[in-house]
């Protein structure tokens, strides 16, 4: 089916109704879609919703050097068997990526900051 016969039908389907109210939301899509019908005019807003987990950790990673995170991503791998980072993240289970790349990343920088001091004393 092409785009615009999908449009003309979805457009058809909300001039049925006076007025609709929509949430959807897979993994990392959600939005709303509330449309009102007055007459022959007919008034549809779709809001699209950010995940603010996703987004806070995702401004966080960009402070995370890139050697430091690659060695993370390594010891995620290797040590605790998390072979499909991504697919887990994109998944209902993201928290648990979010908390393991967080964790793991202080528990490097912390022991690459004890190693350093030793270099330094």
């Amino acid at each position: 089916m092409k785009q615009e016969e999908i449009f003309k039908a979805l457009i058809k389907e909300l001039f049925a109704v006076n007025a609709t109210h929509q949430e959807y939301q897979d993994n990392d899509t959600h939005f709303v879609v509330d449309s009102e019908k007055e007459g022959n005019t007919l008034t549809i807003k779709v809001q699209l919703l950010e995940n603010e987990d996703k987004k806070k950790f995702e401004e966080w990673l960009k402070q995370v050097d890139d050697d430091l995170f690659t060695e993370v991503l390594d010891e995620l791998r290797e040590r605790e068997g998390l072979n499909d980072l991504q697919a887990l993240y994109n998944s209902k289970d993201y928290k648990k990526v979010i908390e393991r790349v967080t964790s793991k990343t202080k528990e490097i920088a912390a022991r690459k900051i004890k190693s350093f001091k030793k270099l330094l004393s």
